[in-house]
């Protein structure tokens, strides 16, 4: 099998667990790739460390007047905005960047390593607050590629602490994820305490400041 956004490569995991044969390489990439969506689930609310090839429209409910919180957003490029002015699910409405809203955290592109943004603020531009929509409709539609541009090493890293634990103990009966090998699910181990602390930094919390 490859691995499918990974946050370690199988030459990497190889190197962690000290083999240089080919004999495990189909259950090294299975530790590797359930490593990564344990790191995904760690870090909460729909963050993932690889980023869309293509734009995807997803839609949101505001969290204030003037705010829509939205999942990560690796690049403003491709990046279009959009409400439902009308409440009938047209997002009829398209806004611009830096005159009818802002994307926060405002440096978010000059972090090491760059992070991406998860808000959306609106200006006084083409409106000043969402519309409230009776309907419960989302109000907010938003075009993006989603996800981290790059892995962070501590991601990375990450990773390899965890891959290498469930490498090494398959049969485990603690955690809750499943390995996959050739067909046959397997208990995983919960996330190693050393990945847990290269991840704490990266587990995102939505605040939002007035």
């Amino acid at each position: 099998m490859a691995i499918t956004n990974g946050y370690a490569t199988l030459a990497e995991i190889k190197v962690a667990v000290g083999i240089s044969d080919t004999t495990d390489d189909t259950v090294l990439e299975a530790a590797v790739e359930t490593a990564s969506r344990q790191i995904d689930a760690y870090c909460g609310k729909g963050r993932k460390f690889w980023q869309d090839s293509t734009v995807v429209a997803r839609k949101y409910r505001p969290a204030m007047a003037n705010v829509a919180v939205v999942d990560d957003v690796s690049t403003l490029t491709g990046l279009l905005v959009k409400v439902d002015t009308s409440d009938n699910g047209t997002f009829d409405t398209s806004l611009t960047i830096a005159t009818d809203f802002q994307v926060e955290p405002l440096n978010a592109a000059a972090e090491s390593p760059v992070r991406p943004w998860t808000l959306i603020r609106l200006l006084d531009g083409t409106l000043t607050q969402f519309t409230a929509l009776g309907s419960g409709r989302p109000a907010v539609e938003v075009t993006a590629k989603f996800g981290w541009s790059a892995v962070p090493t501590a991601i990375a890293r990450a990773c390899i602490i965890q891959a290498r634990s469930i490498y090494k103990a398959p049969d485990t009966q603690f955690g809750s994820f499943q390995l996959s090998i050739d067909g046959q699910p397997q208990r995983v181990p919960a996330l190693d305490p050393m990945a847990r602390a290269q991840l704490e930094p990266y587990i995102r919390f939505d605040e939002v400041d007035d």
